[in-house]
């Protein structure tokens, strides 16, 4: 186990500022926060209310409509009129989502809404693209192996297509129904591909933000020594100090359970993103993390699927744009 301290700590100011500098240069003061209406969904609102006091940001709630309403288009020959039921659903949702907005005001949170039609992933990603979020907040359940094949939900569609780190909590789990969210004292990182620089850098800049130590946990196969310089002088630049674990056979084991021990730490793991059958068959370490995590999980996709997403997002963007 190493450990790296802080000999001359920065004042408070210039931690401060160095937070909202960091949060500003990965766009992690831009969040974006899809709702659907329901309570359960909120749930995410505490964490990334935490976010943007940290950076000094800002919430923008989303809600994604349907193309047209379940009812229409259902038998041949049908005609097909201006969409009243459409319409009373984009009032139902203004009406919501100002609603939360004036909730989140009186806590000092900055805020506005959106509102889109279409699929809610590919709507999601659309809007992260054109409106350059750093990050997407939700509250939703991973579902399992079998579960997601036979009827995939939204954070399924979001890993197949997100172009932005994910920032994910269960609603189902019970250390957040009924209590207050803690602001994090601990950050983990899972390492098991050795030092993935894009999930170190936003980890460290959470860390830094929040003013939280770093749990780096290394898998088996790699030496500390190694590798041990460039942790310090990722994480030394917010001024975060940080502690590096040795991971054993079950490092995912450990990294819940290091998380179940630190009432509010947060975890960060790098992924590749793999989707569909891919994700199925050959696992994925950060949906692993994700499913038995107890408190927050931020997943960072890997710098080259983002880029490669990135474009394919903007180039679908503007083909819809140009046909209109």
């Amino acid at each position: 186990m190493a450990q790296q301290t802080d000999s001359n700590p920065l004042s408070q100011d210039d931690v401060r500022r160095l937070a909202v500098d960091r949060g500003d240069a990965l766009n992690l003061n831009k969040i974006l926060v899809p709702l659907n209406g329901y309570r359960r969904s909120e749930q995410i609102l505490p964490f990334a209310s935490m976010m943007a006091d940290w950076f000094s940001g800002e919430i923008t709630l989303f809600h994604s409509l349907p193309s047209t309403h379940p009812a229409r288009g259902a038998r041949p020959g049908q005609v097909h009129y201006p969409d009243a039921p459409h319409d009373r659903g984009t009032a139902l949702a203004t009406a919501y989502l100002e609603e939360v907005v004036s909730r989140l005001g009186p806590h000092g949170v900055k805020s506005r809404w959106g509102i889109a039609t279409g699929d809610a992933a590919s709507m999601i990603t659309s809007r992260s693209a054109t409106s350059s979020f750093g990050i997407v907040a939700v509250a939703t359940v991973v579902r399992s192996r079998p579960h997601r094949i036979v009827a995939p939900g939204l954070i399924d569609d979001l890993w197949r297509k997100t172009i932005v780190p994910l920032l994910i909590v269960n609603p189902q789990h019970t250390s957040l129904n009924g209590t207050e969210p803690q602001a994090p004292e601990t950050v983990i990182v899972p390492c098991l591909r050795g030092v993935d620089d894009a999930a170190l850098s936003t980890a460290s800049a959470i860390a830094g933000a929040s003013r939280s130590k770093a749990k780096i946990v290394l898998s088996k196969s790699s030496s500390t020594g190694d590798i041990e310089d460039n942790l310090i002088n990722i994480f030394s630049k917010d001024e975060v100090e940080i502690e590096i674990l040795q991971g054993g056979n079950n490092l995912l084991g450990q990294v819940h359970a290091l998380q179940a021990e630190s009432a509010g730490s947060w975890i960060v793991v790098g992924s590749k993103m793999r989707s569909g059958l891919r994700r199925s068959i050959l696992g994925s370490t950060a949906d692993m993390v994700a499913r038995k995590a107890t408190g927050p999980v931020v997943v960072v996709p890997d710098p080259t699927v983002m880029q490669k997403r990135n474009r394919s997002t903007r180039e679908a963007t503007r083909k819809l744009a140009s046909s209109l």
